[in-house]
This record gives C-alpha cells, structure tokens and sequence, in this order.
C-alpha cells in the first residue's frame, strides 16, 4: 500500500509531500529513506520494493526545493531554507509521523549522496533512537567542496543574494567529477557506469532544474558540519553504520572518502560495516547489473542490526 503524505517545512513555507510504502506483511522495522541533491524519492523505487518484500515500512519524502514537493508549488531549485539545518528538521518531522504510526517500530535511516549528508546531520542531531544508519554514495574529502567552503567570495555572493541562480557556484562546487572518466559523454557520467542509468536521470523533469545559490551554499555548509570531527562525536557511539559506494565515486575521493568517515565513526566506537563496490561509480543502488546486489547487502545489514539491538550487543567493528 501506498500511502501519501503532507506535512509543513521548517521553511515556514513549503508543504512537504512524502509517501509511506507498507508490506504485506506486519512490518518489523521503519525504514526512513533521504533522497540526494537534485532528484526525487521515487528514483528509489526498486529499492523501496525490496525493502518491502523483506518486511519493512518505508518512508521518504520530496525536499525542500525537489520532487513534487517544488513541482507542485513551482519553487524547483529554491528551497527557501532557514539554514542547511531545515532539511534535517524536515526529516524530524517524517520521523515523528513514522512513529506516531508504528510507536513500537525500530527507526532506520537510508541516505544516498547529499542524503547520506543530511542522514550524517540527523543522526548527529536526533540519533537517540537510531537502530542503524545505511549511508551511500558517501560525501567525503571533496577538494571542491572544500575549497568553496572556505572561500569568501562564496559567502558574500550569497550574503548578497542568497536567491540568485548559482551559476558559476555550483560548476565550482561540482568541479572535477568526470576527471577520471578518459571516454565521458556527459558532465554527468560520474552519476553510473549504465549509460542508460545517466540518460534516465537526465531526462527526468523532477531532476533536470536550475538551483538558486541558497541551496549550493546549503550543501556547502551541511558538508562542513559532517566532515568536522565534532560531527562524529555528537553521533550516539551505539548506532550501527553500513557505508557503502562505488569505489570510482569522486564524491567519496574514489574510495578514500568512504574509509575516512568509517575511521571517524569507529573511533566514536561506532559499529561499522564498510563496503565499496570495485569499478562502479555513484549511483551503485540504479545500476541494472549491481541493484539487486546492494539492496540484499542493505536488507543483510539491518537485519543483522535488528538482531543484535534486539539481544543488546552491538555490530563487530570491520571493512569488507
């Protein structure tokens, strides 16, 4: 059953549309899944299936700015935020309605890429009764990203008006990610090896928008707080992490990326699982030949959660 959702922003603007996506059975678990930058949740259908099939409730919603939560109010790209905060809150409030509806229910978070970055966020923030964190498509040691979060141009840009087109700013902020791809077609063949994975993205109207600067600095901001060694100490040390991503992903650093937030966790005595998947790119859940590969690795993993939380131990700190 499929059921939709409307809630109020934190934005004091914008009605946020969101779906809850039930099994057949009585669900074991709620499975919260948190969409990345400039798509929508229901790219995330196939996964959303599998994790109904293995017996989970699940939640997602539309952005601020994304999906049909801007589609229907024409706000595509402006996301009229209070601060990278708003997405989060956001995503408290899907949280609270999920549990008003399964009390009982164990609460999981599911992010992919700028959602890995707000799930990061979320459980720095609200992570108290987080019984496991999937991240994917990890967001990590991005030199663009880093060098635009440090840059005083950028800030006065945006101080001088936050809702004009990016431009320039976002090119900056997403330089480089095809340097490693010697026979690319597209400025977006670093999202999947499948060819037909990125012309699907890039035909998809929920997709294809202009962005005002507010959401690059946004995003920009959000990867300074996760990445800071602060982040991973405000992580309650009991929540089990599964990182997963494509080991020529250039937002993880090709790889580097991903084991640095794992260490960071670890030594936050987090228990981590860490996978990355040898020759594959950014969307590792889309690709036709791997999907089905990555959802058994996800369904495994919160499995594995659920049982360990439900006998009071915890995951075995490893890489794989």
């Amino acid at each position: 059953m499929i059921r939709e959702i409307n809630f109020p922003s934190k934005n004091g603007r914008d009605t946020i549309r969101a779906w809850c996506y039930t099994p057949l059975e009585e669900p074991k678990a709620i499975v919260q899944i948190v969409h990345g930058f400039g798509e929508h949740s229901r790219r995330y259908l196939h996964m959303i299936a599998a994790l109904n099939q293995a017996g989970f409730v699940v939640y997602a919603d539309d952005h601020i700015g994304h999906g049909k939560t801007a589609y229907d109010s024409g706000t595509l790209g402006d996301p009229h935020s209070v601060d990278f905060a708003t997405y989060i809150h956001d995503e408290r409030s899907l949280h609270d309605i999920a549990k008003q509806d399964y009390p009982s229910l164990p609460f999981c978070m599911f992010g992919h890429s700028w959602g890995s970055m707000i799930a990061r966020g979320y459980a720095a923030m609200y992570g108290e009764d987080l019984a496991a964190l999937v991240l994917c498509g990890v967001v990590s040691q991005s030199k663009s990203m880093e060098a635009a979060l440090h840059d005083p141009d950028f800030k006065a840009a945006y101080e001088k008006d936050p809702f004009q087109p990016a431009g320039l700013w976002l090119a900056k902020v997403f330089a480089g990610m095809t340097d490693r791809i010697p026979d690319a077609k597209t400025p977006n063949d670093w999202i999947a090896n499948d060819p037909c994975i990125v012309a699907d993205h890039a035909k998809d109207p929920f997709n294809t928008f202009n962005v005002t600067l507010q959401l690059v600095y946004d995003l920009v901001q959000l990867y300074g707080f996760i990445e800071s060694r602060e982040w991973a100490a405000k992580v309650p040390s009991g929540i089990p992490v599964y990182l997963i991503a494509g080991d020529q992903d250039p937002c993880g650093n090709y790889g580097e990326g991903l084991y640095h937030v794992a260490n960071l966790l670890a030594e936050n005595k987090n228990p981590v699982f860490v996978r990355a998947y040898p020759g594959y790119r950014h969307e590792i859940h889309n690709e036709l030949d791997l999907r089905d590969e990555v959802e058994a690795g996800i369904v495994a993993f919160l499995n594995r959660a659920l049982a360990m939380k439900a006998a009071g131990g915890g995951l075995k700190v490893t890489k794989g």
